[in-house]
């Protein structure tokens, strides 16, 4: 190599406080409704010196017993993590790793208004239901991305944003000793301009997230559910079957629009089996054996392209065994 030495100063160490206070308040002026009251301040200083006063309030509605309603609204701040690696300053300009785009600027808090409302139905003594939805509207909505090989994150923000979803759960009581419980999760995710981390992202991606719709978030899957069923065949024996099932997270077909399109959907089942050894004065040693993708099924959850922030593909775990053992202490 010909030129002159450059000089790379990884030593970008950064310090950071945060302090939180809050207070919150439960009140229940009627037997049928009960209003949970709070405020909350945050300040940090650190990569940004910032902070905010955030109010939340609930409220629960119980039309009887087996039927109870909630809403709740919150103003949320969340500031991003300190660690980063940060490429400007590692003097890459002029240099094959040079960024595309220059522009450098501090990742901001997120600050959100964050809306949600559901209901709990319990049908009978076997069955319970709910179902709850949220919104979520976002300014500096905060995101994480694996850049490069190295397996830390790193954070990047869009002016704004917006999040929605309906979870349905349910819950059921088949025998004295087999129960289970299941979920189904919609949601959508999007960001819109670039408030940070240029450098980090290719031309075209910032491209698609200045453009007036932006983008879906990278971490988003538009369906997501789970199912667990637990068996008690003897008093000390527990064997519980899992299963998790996600809609595919984002990607782009070629020459389509950054986290325009989706990976294939994939479903994993997992085992698992405790047993419990009561011992002296109410000390219990308990022994479990679990098996992860119990049938080996063998998935790409991302394949490092088409979307922000995935360079490097990532798959499941093959199928795999765990010993566990726990010693709980007599009370």
């Amino acid at each position: 190599p010909t030129g002159e030495v450059i000089s790379r100063n990884a030593d970008n160490r950064t310090i950071g406080w945060r302090e939180e206070l809050w207070i919150q308040d439960q009140w229940t002026p009627w037997d049928q409704w009960t209003l949970n009251l709070g405020l909350r301040f945050d300040q940090i200083q650190g990569l940004t010196h910032d902070g905010q006063i955030s109010p939340r309030l609930g409220a629960t509605y119980a039309l009887t017993p087996n039927h109870v309603f909630h809403v709740f609204y919150g103003r949320l701040f969340t500031p991003p993590n300190l660690e980063a690696v940060q490429f400007l300053q590692l003097n890459t300009v002029g240099t094959t790793a040079e960024p595309e785009n220059l522009t450098n600027r501090t990742v901001e808090p997120e600050r959100a208004h964050y809306f949600e409302v559901g209901s709990s139905h319990a049908l009978g003594q076997a069955v319970t239901v709910e179902l709850t939805g949220f919104y979520k509207l976002s300014k500096n909505l905060s995101d994480a991305g694996q850049f490069g090989s190295t397996p830390l994150l790193n954070f990047f923000a869009f002016e704004r944003g917006w999040q929605r979803g309906v979870d349905f759960s349910i819950k059921a009581k088949f025998f004295d000793n087999l129960y289970g419980r299941g979920n189904v999760a919609w949601g959508q995710c999007r960001g819109k301009k670039l408030q940070s981390g240029h450098f980090l992202l290719e031309q075209i991606e910032i491209d698609d997230i200045n453009s007036r719709s932006g983008v879906y978030c990278d971490h988003m899957q538009s369906m997501t559910s789970s199912a667990v069923l637990t068996y008690h065949p003897f008093p000390h024996t527990t064997i519980t079957g899992q299963m998790l099932f996600g809609s595919g997270l984002r990607t782009a077909e070629p020459g389509g629009k950054t986290n325009s399109s989706h990976n294939p959907s994939h479903t994993t089942y997992n085992l698992s089996i405790d047993q419990v050894f009561p011992l002296w004065d109410n000390y219990k040693m308990v022994l479990g054996f679990d098996v992860i993708n119990l049938l080996d099924q063998q998935v790409f959850l991302n394949q490092g392209e088409g979307s922000i922030g995935l360079g490097v593909s990532h798959a499941n775990l093959p199928r795999s065994f765990f010993f566990r053992g726990q010693f709980f202490f007599g009370g």
